[in-house]
């Protein structure tokens, strides 16, 4: 288990989990869309699996503890939470800052006006995990950016029923590892 920074209130401990569920996990919500093979195929991937084991090679997964928590209070946590430092994200909304949290971008174009997340909010799943680090004192998302943009832009009056979970470990280095590089050049 984590020592979860007492910012965020609602997180309840639920189990440890294993870095290849998680992967699972990101695999069943993602492998079969559209648009993520249109993404991981631009980049010059031959698969989601090889996309997505690049994208999180910088966080050397395999090698960290991580622990399964359940979002009590989504609405209230999740706008608190970092957004996933990606080369790509970092460009386009965090004005060269590696992360910042949610709710500080939300009235960007980039959340306020993104398709995938103008669509996640219409028909929210009913479960679903994200997954982060913690450091210092945060949680950085590194996967679930779209379905927390949803829920930072979710209308506090309308009902939100979703079962909301989040795959944590802890990131005891310095600096945190920027994901999302310069695939086409990798090695």
């Amino acid at each position: 288990m984590l020592k979860i920074p007492a910012k965020y209130k609602s997180l309840e401990f639920v189990r440890p989990i294993k870095w290849d569920e998680i992967f699972s996990i990101w695999k069943k919500g993602e492998s079969e869309q559209k648009s993520w093979r249109k993404h991981w195929e631009s980049r010059g991937f031959e698969s989601w699996d090889e996309w997505r084991k690049a994208y999180a090679e910088p966080l050397n997964p395999e090698k960290l503890k991580w622990f399964l928590y359940e979002i009590k209070n989504s609405l209230a946590d999740v706008p608190s939470f970092y957004a996933v430092p990606s080369k790509s994200w970092i460009e386009k909304a965090y004005g060269g800052e590696k992360t910042l949290q949610f709710k500080n971008i939300l009235h960007l174009p980039i959340i306020a006006n993104n398709e995938k997340i103008l669509d996640i909010k219409k028909s929210f799943p009913e479960k679903t995990m994200f997954t982060g680090i913690v450091h210092k004192e945060k949680i950085i998302l590194y996967e679930g950016m779209h379905r927390a943009g949803a829920v930072t832009i979710w209308n506090k009056k309308q009902k939100f029923s979703a079962k909301v979970f989040i795959a944590l470990a802890l990131w005891d280095k310095k600096e945190i590892p920027i994901v999302g590089g310069d695939y086409k050049n990798r090695n």
